[in-house]
């Protein structure tokens, strides 16, 4: 065997050993800090905590996750609800309007929804915000959405607050007189800070849209000196 041949072999066997303890130390750090580090961190990765909210877990089966005291369009059931609800009053239908409610006698005068039908005539971009009731089958409900007015070029947005009751029919909107306590459970709900900030966003888009629409400040104007 010549010196050449004899020095190539050493070198392989060198190269052999190096990627044999190479591999080696890759398996013990592995099994030995794999369990320690942190991947989200490591990728910069964002995570979330759950919602802590009260109320039962099979009125909300999927699990969302969110930093706010509210969930967002979580009950498909509440969000047809209204749906339907704003289609219903858009053109004043009192046959519809008479089974989203608990109390249906609200609808026996149409006069002041016919009003209204033909002053906002359409409601579109519905997105409800849902806190647990104080009682297991309530919700309190936060819906934005964008209102179409008549002689108006923009559709500015409007928040209204519910109070959602799930029955043996579905879920309704609760129009009865509620008791001191629910009231102020309600009023609580709606003076924290996430729901305040929902208000604020619909105000900061009204104020946009009077500053840049001159027929929504027209009409805006005409509604406060009215009053």
């Amino acid at each position: 065997m010549s010196k050449k041949t004899k020095d190539s072999g050493i070198a392989g066997l060198l190269l052999l050993f190096g990627w044999l303890v190479f591999l080696l130390l890759v398996l013990v750090f592995y099994f030995y800090f794999m369990d320690k580090i942190d991947f989200n961190e490591l990728l910069g990765r964002e995570t979330t905590t759950e919602a802590t909210t009260e109320g039962p877990v099979s009125d909300n089966p999927e699990n969302f996750e969110t930093k706010y005291s509210y969930q967002t369009n979580a009950n498909l059931d509440i969000n047809s609800l209204m749906i339907e609800y704003y289609a219903a009053l858009a053109v004043c239908d009192q046959a519809k309007l008479v089974t989203l409610v608990t109390d249906p006698s609200a609808y026996n005068d149409m006069t002041p929804y016919e009003q209204k039908s033909q002053i906002i005539t359409h409601y579109s971009n519905i997105n409800c915000y849902t806190v647990a009731g104080n009682t297991a089958d309530t919700t309190i409900l936060y819906v934005t959405c964008n209102i179409n007015i008549a002689g108006v070029q923009s559709a500015p947005m409007n928040i209204s607050q519910f109070y959602i009751v799930k029955t043996a029919e579905g879920y309704k909107i609760n129009n009865s007189p509620l008791d001191e306590a629910t009231t102020t459970y309600i009023n609580d709900v709606s003076a924290s800070a996430d729901v305040q900030e929902l208000y604020r966003n619909v105000k900061a888009n009204i104020d946009s849209c009077l500053a840049s629409d001159p027929t929504f400040a027209e009409f805006y104007n005409k509604i406060y000196t009215a009053e």
